[in-house]
């Protein structure tokens, strides 16, 4: 099968996806909730403890070790979570709004890899190891960086796709998290 005729059939595929990931970006009273897997470990390969995100707003990026706009939007996100990049603004969403930044690696078996991205990029916000994809299909992701803005009640009030600056970030913490 030709490269061609195997876009078209991957686009086609990947339309009704699109659209579920549109119309959780809508405003209604019927956000999706979120439902993290239980499996989810820190580096250090201990259990993660979901219940300790409960009743806090989140923005949840999940990410590949292999993915270069993945590499990017983590150093933006670290950005606003170390405070160097506007830091009074950070200080309203952080400490004011008690906004919890989550990075997710997903669909990926080399932890070690994404150890290493994580390395890099210097991320000292919470990321989480073992999704095996199934996160990024429930929430009906069709690529990578995909990133969910969660309200304190733990309903997906927007989605992104694709990497963002940390100018984008603040303008979606805007718009989904008022003080």
């Amino acid at each position: 099968m030709s490269k061609g005729k195997r876009f078209i059939i991957t686009a086609l595929l990947s339309i009704p996806a699109l659209l579920l990931v549109l119309t959780s970006c809508s405003e209604s009273d019927n956000n999706p909730i979120l439902s993290l897997p239980s499996e989810l470990t820190e580096s250090d390969g201990k259990l993660f403890d979901n219940k300790s995100l409960e009743g806090k707003p989140l923005v949840i990026n999940l990410f590949a070790s292999w993915c270069d706009p993945c590499k990017r939007e983590i150093s933006e996100i670290e950005k606003i979570h170390n405070r160097s990049y506007k830091p009074a603004l950070a200080s309203k969403y952080l400490d004011d709004l008690n906004v919890t930044f989550v990075g997710i690696n997903s669909g990926e078996t080399d932890i070690d890899r994404a150890k290493d991205l994580i390395n890099q990029t210097g991320a000292s916000y919470i990321i989480l190891y073992g999704d095996d994809g199934t996160l990024l299909q429930d929430v009906g992701a069709v690529g990578l960086p995909f990133t969910m803005f969660v309200n304190s009640d733990g309903e997906i009030v927007g989605t992104h796709l694709t990497a963002m600056s940390s100018d984008d970030v603040y303008a979606r913490l805007d718009e989904y998290f008022k003080p």
